[in-house]
């Protein structure tokens, strides 16, 4: 896998920094970041831009049994050797209180602009990233999605790969067309794919015959397949 890659680092960084990397692959590169500066740099570079966001958040006032209930609880804790932890006990959730205040402001709030860029890393069987795909939204306005190859095998003889748009009303995939060796590659979809951009939860490569699909469906069981995420 090409670590090294500026435009892999920045992509993994993002999923990481917005918490979209679970379980073992979360793991793999936290241990990646130890060996690859890059990686530190591009996880830096993102929490520099988001964090801000969440200090920028306005205070929001937390109903009045939540400090009843907090009062509460620092009255029980209270006692004669115990008044500095109270008092800091004190300060820690009223940190944390406004800690999720901002979270959920973050979280919840409408975005000021439309989304930039959509993107999508589609894994192999071995959770590694092998393709790219993103559009902005002047691209979708043209109908083009941009492909990147980052790694993957020699496709077989009489073989294409196709990749797929997984909308999220879960209706039948939708086909983006058909994916060469080329590391840089344009896809020009359709009218009816272009539309079902912004409905695209996920992506799916398929292995199919040169031409592609014979039936509008993948025929094979997805080869890559990765979530979309929208920054």
């Amino acid at each position: 896998m090409r670590y090294e890659n500026g435009e892999l680092q920045d992509l993994l960084a993002a999923e990481y920094v917005l918490g979209n990397l679970r379980g073992a692959a979360r793991r793999r590169f936290v241990n990646l970041m130890h060996r690859h500066p890059g990686l530190r740099r591009s996880v830096a570079h993102w929490e520099e831009d988001l964090f801000p966001l969440m200090a920028s958040a306005p205070t929001v006032q937390p109903p009045a049994r939540v400090w009843r209930a907090i009062s509460a609880r620092i009255a029980g804790a209270r006692s004669a050797a115990g008044t500095r932890l109270v008092w800091w006990t004190r300060i820690a959730l009223a940190g944390s209180a406004l800690a999720l205040a901002a979270l959920l402001y973050v979280g919840l709030a409408p975005p000021r602009e439309p989304p930039v860029t959509t993107i999508a890393v589609l894994n192999d069987a071995r959770a590694e990233p092998s393709i790219l795909i993103s559009w902005t939204a002047a691209q979708a306005a043209k109908r083009q999605v941009s492909v990147r190859i980052l790694t993957h095998p020699e496709m077989a003889p009489s073989t294409s790969w196709e990749a797929w748009l997984l909308p999220a009303d879960a209706a039948p995939p939708i086909s983006l067309g058909l994916i060469t060796n080329e590391i840089h590659q344009t896809l020009q979809v359709s009218a009816a794919s272009a539309r079902a951009l912004d409905r695209a939860i996920a992506i799916g490569v398929s292995v199919e015959g040169k031409a592609g699909s014979a039936t509008g469906r993948p025929t094979e069981p997805f080869l890559l397949k990765g979530p979309t995420l929208r920054l």
